[in-house]
Protein backbone atom coordinates (compact mmCIF):
# COMPACT_ATOMS: atom_id res chain seq x y z
CA UNK A 1 0.00 0.00 0.00
CA UNK A 2 2.75 2.20 0.73
CA UNK A 3 4.00 1.89 -2.83
CA UNK A 4 0.78 3.48 -3.76
CA UNK A 5 0.65 6.28 -2.21
CA UNK A 6 4.56 7.25 -2.99
CA UNK A 7 3.62 6.65 -6.56
CA UNK A 8 1.00 8.68 -6.39
CA UNK A 9 2.74 11.36 -5.05
CA UNK A 10 5.16 11.13 -8.21
CA UNK A 11 1.86 11.06 -10.78
CA UNK A 12 0.73 14.31 -8.79
CA UNK A 13 3.86 16.44 -9.01
CA UNK A 14 4.34 15.42 -12.66
CA UNK A 15 0.77 16.60 -13.34
CA UNK A 16 1.81 19.92 -12.08
CA UNK A 17 5.02 20.35 -13.90
CA UNK A 18 3.35 19.18 -16.96
CA UNK A 19 0.99 21.25 -16.63
CA UNK A 20 3.02 24.40 -16.44
CA UNK A 21 5.41 23.44 -19.16
CA UNK A 22 2.25 22.74 -21.50
CA UNK A 23 1.07 26.23 -20.52
CA UNK A 24 3.96 28.26 -21.09
CA UNK A 25 4.69 26.29 -24.59
CA UNK A 26 1.11 26.70 -26.03
CA UNK A 27 1.80 30.69 -25.08
CA UNK A 28 4.40 31.07 -26.34
CA UNK A 29 3.75 28.89 -29.36
CA UNK A 30 0.48 31.25 -30.25
CA UNK A 31 2.85 34.75 -29.80
CA UNK A 32 5.66 33.05 -32.13
CA UNK A 33 3.20 31.43 -34.90
CA UNK A 34 5.05 27.89 -34.46
CA UNK A 35 2.98 25.13 -35.23
CA UNK A 36 5.88 23.15 -33.96
CA UNK A 37 5.67 24.33 -30.21
CA UNK A 38 2.04 25.01 -29.65
CA UNK A 39 2.13 20.57 -31.15
CA UNK A 40 4.57 20.31 -27.92
CA UNK A 41 2.21 22.09 -25.82
CA UNK A 42 -0.26 20.60 -26.47
CA UNK A 43 1.57 17.26 -25.91
CA UNK A 44 2.64 18.47 -22.70
CA UNK A 45 -1.05 19.08 -21.67
CA UNK A 46 -1.60 15.41 -22.75
CA UNK A 47 1.06 14.23 -20.80
CA UNK A 48 -0.28 16.40 -17.30
CA UNK A 49 -3.86 14.39 -18.62
CA UNK A 50 -2.03 11.05 -18.71
CA UNK A 51 -0.55 12.09 -15.05
CA UNK A 52 -3.50 12.95 -13.79
CA UNK A 53 -5.70 9.51 -14.90
CA UNK A 54 -2.42 7.83 -13.60
CA UNK A 55 -2.91 9.85 -10.11
CA UNK A 56 -6.55 9.23 -9.58
CA UNK A 57 -5.75 5.95 -10.95
CA UNK A 58 -3.40 5.31 -8.05
CA UNK A 59 -5.38 6.78 -5.54
CA UNK A 60 -8.05 4.37 -6.12
CA UNK A 61 -6.16 1.25 -6.04
CA UNK A 62 -5.58 1.90 -2.50
CA UNK A 63 -9.46 1.28 -1.54
CA UNK A 64 -9.70 -1.80 0.83
CA UNK A 65 -11.55 -4.89 -1.26
CA UNK A 66 -15.60 -4.83 -0.29
CA UNK A 67 -18.66 -6.43 -1.10
CA UNK A 68 -18.07 -6.12 -4.78
CA UNK A 69 -14.52 -6.15 -5.07
CA UNK A 70 -13.45 -9.22 -3.17
CA UNK A 71 -9.33 -8.87 -4.37
CA UNK A 72 -9.26 -4.90 -3.92
CA UNK A 73 -9.06 -2.18 -6.60
CA UNK A 74 -5.33 -3.03 -7.84
CA UNK A 75 -6.40 -3.09 -11.21
CA UNK A 76 -7.84 0.28 -11.74
CA UNK A 77 -4.25 0.86 -11.48
CA UNK A 78 -3.66 -0.89 -15.00
CA UNK A 79 -6.91 0.21 -16.29
CA UNK A 80 -6.31 3.76 -15.77
CA UNK A 81 -2.97 2.94 -17.78
CA UNK A 82 -5.13 2.07 -20.58
CA UNK A 83 -7.34 5.13 -20.32
CA UNK A 84 -3.97 7.02 -20.45
CA UNK A 85 -2.64 5.60 -23.54
CA UNK A 86 -5.86 6.14 -25.57
CA UNK A 87 -5.82 9.20 -24.17
CA UNK A 88 -2.42 9.92 -26.06
CA UNK A 89 -3.88 8.53 -29.25
CA UNK A 90 -6.65 10.61 -29.76
CA UNK A 91 -3.93 14.02 -28.65
CA UNK A 92 -2.01 12.27 -30.94
CA UNK A 93 -4.17 12.03 -33.97
CA UNK A 94 -5.88 15.95 -33.17
CA UNK A 95 -2.05 17.01 -33.78
CA UNK A 96 -0.75 15.15 -36.67
CA UNK A 97 -4.41 16.58 -38.62
CA UNK A 98 -3.38 20.17 -37.60
CA UNK A 99 0.01 19.41 -38.50
CA UNK A 100 -0.88 18.54 -42.24
CA UNK A 101 -2.95 21.64 -42.45
CA UNK A 102 -0.01 23.77 -41.15
CA UNK A 103 2.44 22.01 -43.70
CA UNK A 104 -0.40 22.39 -47.09
CA UNK A 105 -0.14 26.50 -45.86
CA UNK A 106 3.14 27.25 -43.95
CA UNK A 107 3.67 29.79 -42.11
CA UNK A 108 6.67 32.04 -40.49
CA UNK A 109 8.08 31.49 -37.12
CA UNK A 110 7.39 35.06 -35.94
CA UNK A 111 10.26 34.77 -33.16
CA UNK A 112 12.33 31.72 -33.80
CA UNK A 113 15.10 32.65 -30.82
CA UNK A 114 12.58 32.62 -28.20
CA UNK A 115 11.01 29.69 -29.40
CA UNK A 116 14.12 27.95 -29.34
CA UNK A 117 14.67 28.61 -25.76
CA UNK A 118 10.77 27.96 -24.88
CA UNK A 119 12.07 23.96 -26.96
CA UNK A 120 15.03 24.43 -25.00
CA UNK A 121 13.39 24.82 -21.52
CA UNK A 122 10.56 21.88 -22.21
CA UNK A 123 13.30 19.23 -23.10
CA UNK A 124 15.04 20.10 -20.09
CA UNK A 125 12.11 19.63 -17.70
CA UNK A 126 11.27 16.87 -19.60
CA UNK A 127 14.52 14.76 -19.20
CA UNK A 128 14.42 15.44 -15.61
CA UNK A 129 10.65 14.46 -15.45
CA UNK A 130 11.69 11.46 -17.18
CA UNK A 131 14.38 10.24 -14.65
CA UNK A 132 12.36 11.02 -11.82
CA UNK A 133 9.42 8.79 -13.19
CA UNK A 134 11.43 5.91 -14.23
CA UNK A 135 13.25 5.47 -10.75
CA UNK A 136 9.92 6.16 -8.86
CA UNK A 137 8.63 3.15 -11.61
CA UNK A 138 11.07 0.51 -10.72
CA UNK A 139 11.26 1.36 -6.96
CA UNK A 140 7.36 0.64 -6.86
CA UNK A 141 7.00 -1.34 -9.78
CA UNK A 142 3.57 0.23 -11.05
CA UNK A 143 2.78 -0.05 -14.48
CA UNK A 144 0.78 2.72 -13.94
CA UNK A 145 3.98 5.12 -13.52
CA UNK A 146 5.90 2.53 -16.20
CA UNK A 147 3.21 4.43 -18.58
CA UNK A 148 3.74 7.52 -17.15
CA UNK A 149 7.66 7.28 -17.62
CA UNK A 150 7.32 6.05 -21.54
CA UNK A 151 4.93 9.00 -21.58
CA UNK A 152 7.96 11.30 -20.76
CA UNK A 153 10.46 9.59 -23.29
CA UNK A 154 7.99 10.53 -25.83
CA UNK A 155 7.99 14.29 -24.19
CA UNK A 156 11.52 14.53 -24.73
CA UNK A 157 12.02 13.34 -28.13
CA UNK A 158 9.05 15.63 -29.46
CA UNK A 159 10.58 18.58 -27.28
CA UNK A 160 14.11 17.48 -29.15
CA UNK A 161 12.02 17.71 -32.83
CA UNK A 162 10.36 20.96 -31.70
CA UNK A 163 13.36 22.89 -31.34
CA UNK A 164 14.79 20.67 -34.55
CA UNK A 165 12.13 21.97 -36.50
CA UNK A 166 12.02 25.30 -35.38
CA UNK A 167 15.65 26.07 -36.23
CA UNK A 168 15.54 24.39 -39.44
CA UNK A 169 12.58 26.36 -40.25
CA UNK A 170 13.65 29.70 -38.88
CA UNK A 171 17.37 29.57 -39.94
CA UNK A 172 17.42 27.65 -43.02
CA UNK A 173 14.72 28.55 -44.79
CA UNK A 174 12.85 25.49 -44.81
CA UNK A 175 9.02 26.84 -43.88
CA UNK A 176 7.44 23.29 -43.67
CA UNK A 177 9.98 22.16 -41.39
CA UNK A 178 7.68 23.68 -38.58
CA UNK A 179 4.26 21.56 -39.42
CA UNK A 180 6.92 18.61 -40.26
CA UNK A 181 7.98 19.08 -36.79
CA UNK A 182 4.55 18.93 -35.51
CA UNK A 183 3.71 15.42 -37.99
CA UNK A 184 6.54 13.48 -36.45
CA UNK A 185 5.50 14.74 -33.14
CA UNK A 186 2.04 13.06 -33.62
CA UNK A 187 3.86 9.96 -35.02
CA UNK A 188 5.82 9.49 -31.86
CA UNK A 189 2.75 9.59 -29.55
CA UNK A 190 1.37 6.38 -31.35
CA UNK A 191 4.36 4.79 -31.09
CA UNK A 192 4.12 4.59 -27.40
CA UNK A 193 0.82 3.92 -26.99
CA UNK A 194 0.93 0.13 -28.68
CA UNK A 195 3.70 -1.20 -25.82
CA UNK A 196 1.49 0.51 -23.04
CA UNK A 197 -1.77 -0.98 -24.73
CA UNK A 198 -0.81 -4.82 -25.07
CA UNK A 199 0.76 -5.00 -21.46
CA UNK A 200 -1.98 -3.38 -19.64
CA UNK A 201 -3.95 -6.14 -21.43
CA UNK A 202 -2.24 -8.88 -20.75
CA UNK A 203 -2.06 -7.88 -16.99
CA UNK A 204 -6.15 -7.84 -17.40
CA UNK A 205 -6.28 -10.87 -19.16
CA UNK A 206 -4.26 -12.53 -16.18
CA UNK A 207 -1.25 -13.17 -18.40
CA UNK A 208 2.29 -13.80 -16.46
CA UNK A 209 5.57 -14.90 -17.10
CA UNK A 210 8.32 -15.03 -15.01
CA UNK A 211 10.34 -18.53 -15.05
CA UNK A 212 12.81 -17.09 -12.11
CA UNK A 213 9.86 -16.08 -9.50
CA UNK A 214 8.06 -19.44 -9.79
CA UNK A 215 11.34 -21.48 -9.29
CA UNK A 216 12.01 -19.19 -6.37
CA UNK A 217 8.67 -19.86 -4.85
CA UNK A 218 8.93 -23.51 -5.55
CA UNK A 219 12.54 -23.90 -3.94
CA UNK A 220 10.94 -21.98 -0.80
CA UNK A 221 8.26 -24.57 -0.48
CA UNK A 222 10.63 -27.15 -0.80
CA UNK A 223 12.74 -26.18 1.50
CA UNK A 224 10.90 -27.46 4.16
CA UNK A 225 11.54 -30.99 5.16
CA UNK A 226 7.69 -31.83 5.44
CA UNK A 227 6.63 -31.14 1.95
CA UNK A 228 6.69 -33.94 -0.35
CA UNK A 229 5.91 -32.20 -3.82
CA UNK A 230 5.08 -28.98 -5.25
CA UNK A 231 3.04 -28.23 -8.28
CA UNK A 232 0.32 -25.84 -9.96
CA UNK A 233 2.39 -22.76 -8.95
CA UNK A 234 -0.12 -20.05 -10.48
CA UNK A 235 0.16 -16.15 -9.92
CA UNK A 236 -1.40 -13.21 -11.41
CA UNK A 237 -1.02 -9.68 -11.43
CA UNK A 238 -3.26 -7.17 -9.46
CA UNK A 239 -1.72 -3.42 -10.49
CA UNK A 240 1.70 -3.20 -9.28
CA UNK A 241 1.54 -6.18 -6.94
CA UNK A 242 0.61 -10.02 -7.18
CA UNK A 243 -0.95 -12.50 -5.52
CA UNK A 244 -1.10 -16.43 -6.12
CA UNK A 245 -1.65 -20.22 -4.97
CA UNK A 246 0.29 -23.52 -4.46
CA UNK A 247 -0.27 -27.28 -4.26
CA UNK A 248 1.91 -28.91 -1.87
CA UNK A 249 1.77 -32.89 -1.13
CA UNK A 250 1.93 -33.51 2.97
CA UNK A 251 2.36 -36.73 4.98
CA UNK A 252 -0.99 -38.37 5.49
CA UNK A 253 -0.34 -38.77 9.14
CA UNK A 254 -0.16 -34.94 9.89
CA UNK A 255 -2.77 -33.63 11.94
CA UNK A 256 -4.63 -30.48 10.71
CA UNK A 257 -2.84 -27.65 13.21
CA UNK A 258 0.49 -29.20 11.49
CA UNK A 259 -0.56 -28.85 7.94
CA UNK A 260 -2.01 -25.81 8.85
CA UNK A 261 0.93 -24.32 10.44
CA UNK A 262 3.66 -25.61 7.61
CA UNK A 263 1.44 -24.12 4.80
CA UNK A 264 1.09 -21.06 6.88
CA UNK A 265 4.99 -21.28 6.83
CA UNK A 266 5.33 -21.48 3.28
CA UNK A 267 2.80 -18.72 2.67
CA UNK A 268 4.84 -16.05 5.24
CA UNK A 269 8.08 -16.96 3.56
CA UNK A 270 7.23 -16.04 0.13
CA UNK A 271 5.44 -12.70 0.62
CA UNK A 272 8.56 -11.70 2.79
CA UNK A 273 10.66 -12.83 0.09
CA UNK A 274 9.23 -10.96 -2.39
CA UNK A 275 8.12 -7.37 -1.66
CA UNK A 276 5.17 -7.43 -4.69
CA UNK A 277 3.50 -10.51 -3.43
CA UNK A 278 0.36 -9.82 -1.00
CA UNK A 279 -1.11 -12.72 -1.16
CA UNK A 280 -0.06 -16.33 -1.61
CA UNK A 281 -2.70 -19.46 -0.45
CA UNK A 282 -1.34 -22.70 -0.06
CA UNK A 283 -3.19 -26.09 -1.17
CA UNK A 284 -2.78 -28.98 0.63
CA UNK A 285 -2.91 -32.24 -0.63
CA UNK A 286 -2.62 -35.86 0.73
CA UNK A 287 0.57 -38.05 0.07
CA UNK A 288 -0.45 -41.11 -1.94
CA UNK A 289 1.67 -44.38 -1.57
CA UNK A 290 3.17 -45.49 -4.58
CA UNK A 291 1.39 -48.69 -5.37
CA UNK A 292 3.64 -51.79 -5.69
CA UNK A 293 2.64 -54.11 -8.74
CA UNK A 294 2.72 -57.93 -7.72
Amino acid sequence: MANLVQGGKVAKRSFFVQLMVGLSELVMGVFTVSIALIADGIQSFADAGVSLIVWIGLRLSRKKPDKRFHFGYHRVETLSSIVAALFMATIGGITLYESYRELLSPTAVVDPLLALVVASVATLVSSLLLIYKRRAAEKYGSLALKTDASNSIKDVLTSITAFVGIALSSYFNIIQMDAIAGIIISLFVFTMVYPILKEASLVLLDSYHSPATITAIENIANSITQVKQVHSIRMRKLGSYLIGDMHIVLRNDMTVEEAHAIASQIEDRTIKEFDEIIEMNVIIEPYQEPKVSV
